[in-house]
């Protein structure tokens, strides 16, 4: 005796209109989010006594409350995602910051030179613009001679002076 196989209601196709209810219901403004009534009388057209059931009993459907469950889901990947860059954005913009003007000396007192820190910053602000992408209506390029394009960066090592030829 074989078993009837029951079809899956989550995997039901939505029609348009359900699929604008679920998407107003978690992506809609302050007046629709989590307002199934409210939704529901803007997908549906409709405006009568008995809406407030109909909207309570779509949400009640299966194929309705997992495509739901899917857009929230979604939209709580797609917070995390901006929180996260947002993160990755200022500890970048710190980064450039702070090595774009910093002065470090060596254990002997000597000045170190700033060309590896501000290419630290430079590297940074490439990083930043990787993850924030600025559009320009005309674009230039700027052009860096070399044959890979690297930015090459020329350290000057400030000369030691003996400290007799200091108090001269």
């Amino acid at each position: 005796m074989e078993k009837e196989q029951t079809p899956d209601k989550t995997k039901i196709k939505l029609t348009e209109q359900e699929e604008q209810f679920c998407f107003l219901f978690v992506y809609g403004n302050h007046e629709f989010a989590g307002q199934h009534t409210k939704c529901y009388m803007e997908v549906f057209g409709e405006d009568s006594k008995n809406m407030s059931v109909k909207s309570h009993q779509l949400m009640k459907e299966v194929h309705i409350l997992a495509r739901i469950k899917e857009l929230y889901t979604t939209l709580q990947n797609e917070t995390e995602n901006i929180a996260i860059k947002l993160q990755v954005a200022e500890t970048l913009k710190a980064v450039m910051e702070e090595t774009s003007t910093a002065q470090f000396s060596d254990k002997f007192g000597v000045c170190l030179s700033p060309a590896p820190l501000r290419a630290v910053s430079v590297n940074a602000a490439k990083a930043l613009m990787d993850l924030f992408p600025i559009k320009h209506v005309q674009e230039s390029k700027l052009r860096i001679e070399g044959s890979d394009g690297n930015v090459i960066f020329n350290v000057i090592v400030p000369e030691i002076k003996a400290k007799d030829e200091e108090k001269d």
